[in-house]
């Protein structure tokens, strides 16, 4: 009996001998191993968190982006510059006056009335149209500027479109020091993407410099 399982039926009395399987623990182990190792399988196919989704995540953060499109310089390598910045001769390099960031930037006086421009067609910016263009940057006057102040103009061929200015001046500006600026140009006439866009700031003939600048387009 010693080579034998002995099996008893619950609903009979009938006792059955099969033969002992030899090395039935070890095989059993195998067996839970292989069970644990499926079940983890499944687990990790089926997981939330894989990185097909974690991808996506990003993705969807990407989407939230592309409401926006935001286009900057800092002024110190104008050169280098993309062909939508042009009249790079405004920058120059900061002696008496260090930069906002850098050792360049923007000064605009009776000489060189515009600053740095950024100039493009919409269709060279977006597939989208912009509702809105937000312009942020800096500026520093030596003296109140009444007239200094950050311009928006859209024209087709020469022809403006649309024209608006944003006065620094009438935001409480300051003197001698760098301070920051926000103007918001919305967007309240139909355009089309042949249509060019230009930003620039300017100056009313006094001296001011402009640091930092960074347009937005929102969409």
């Amino acid at each position: 009996m010693n080579n034998f399982l002995t099996l008893i039926k619950p609903d009979s009395n009938v006792v059955i001998l099969r033969p002992k399987t030899i090395n039935t623990e070890n095989k059993m182990k195998r067996l839970f191993i292989l069970l644990v190792a499926t079940g983890m399988f499944y687990a990790c196919s089926n997981n939330p968190q894989t990185p097909a989704e974690e991808n996506q995540a990003t993705d969807e953060n990407a989407q939230i982006n592309e409401n926006q499109m935001v286009i900057e310089t800092d002024m110190e390598n104008v050169a280098a510059l993309p062909a939508y910045w042009i009249n790079g001769v405004a920058v120059e390099k900061m002696d008496k006056i260090p930069a906002h960031s850098g050792n360049y930037a923007v000064k605009v006086d009776a000489k060189n009335m515009y600053s740095l421009t950024f100039r493009e067609n919409f269709a060279n910016i977006n597939a989208k149209l912009p509702k809105r263009v937000v312009v942020n940057g800096w500026y520093y006057f030596p003296e109140p500027n009444e007239k200094s102040g950050i311009v928006m103009e859209i024209n087709e061929n020469g022809n403006k479109i649309i024209w608006k200015a944003y006065n620094i001046y009438n935001e409480k500006s300051v003197t001698n020091q760098w301070a920051e600026f926000t103007a918001y140009f919305s967007i309240d006439k139909p355009i089309t993407p042949e249509q060019q866009i230009k930003i620039f700031a300017n100056s009313g003939n006094k001296i001011a410099y402009f640091d930092d600048f960074k347009i937005i387009f929102e969409y």
